[in-house]
């Protein structure tokens, strides 16, 4: 591929393993409303940003209870937060990107707080140039917040690496120049990711061999 300057990473699906626990959470508001519930497979084949149209597709009545639907989610995710690991690979790709001199970031649609808590949390703050999510719950997209970004750094989105889960990330990554790698083990299925046409993995470990040193 090429030597990016850095790599920005997706979190959620890309650096964390969190689509059971998004499921899970969204199940406990379908039953509560009785509603059928939806499976992991489903729920990668709807996913979507905003989630609104998510949650729409799902049958939840968002323009009556917007507020409570994004509301119950948040709170029925973070009741589980500390159950979250990192994907194995991510340590030993992210010391492989900083090893050879390419710098990290995270941009995600998790409120910004929340994001920056868990990535301490989980201990691994330190690798990283900036960690950038959005400022509320209603999970709406982060395009505007990357292009923020890159006119804070500096950076040229033809020397950045983009590194997401979903058709958005992708979306995202077009918007502001990026060149795009999605990885198939996250919110989206692989042939929701192939129709992008984007480059797509199963793992982060396999990022070392598309990076020209």
């Amino acid at each position: 591929m090429f030597k990016p300057q850095m790599v920005i990473f997706d979190w959620n699906g890309t650096l964390i393993d969190d689509v059971w626990l998004s499921v899970n959470a969204i199940n406990q508001m379908l039953e509560k409303r009785q509603m059928p519930l939806t499976t992991i497979d489903y729920y990668k084949e709807i996913f979507d940003f905003p989630v609104k149209k998510y949650y729409q597709a799902l049958g939840l009545d968002t323009d009556k209870e917007w507020d409570n639907i994004a509301n119950e989610f948040i709170a029925g995710y973070l009741e589980n937060l500390e159950k979250i690991k990192l994907f194995q690979d991510v340590t030993e790709t992210i010391g492989f990107l900083k090893l050879n001199g390419i710098e990290t970031g995270i941009l995600s649609a998790m409120q910004h707080e929340g994001l920056n808590r868990h990535v301490k949390h989980l201990k691994i703050d330190h690798f990283f140039k900036f960690i950038q999510g959005i400022e509320n719950y209603y999970a709406e997209g982060k395009s505007h917040l990357g292009k923020k970004l890159l006119a804070d750094t500096g950076l040229k989105g033809e020397n950045i690496l983009f590194v997401g889960d979903t058709t958005h990330d992708f979306e995202v990554s077009k918007e502001i120049g990026c060149h795009t790698v999605l990885v198939s083990r996250g919110h989206n299925s692989t042939e929701r990711l192939d129709s992008t046409g984007a480059v797509v993995i199963n793992s982060l470990a396999e990022l070392k061999n598309l990076i020209d040193l």
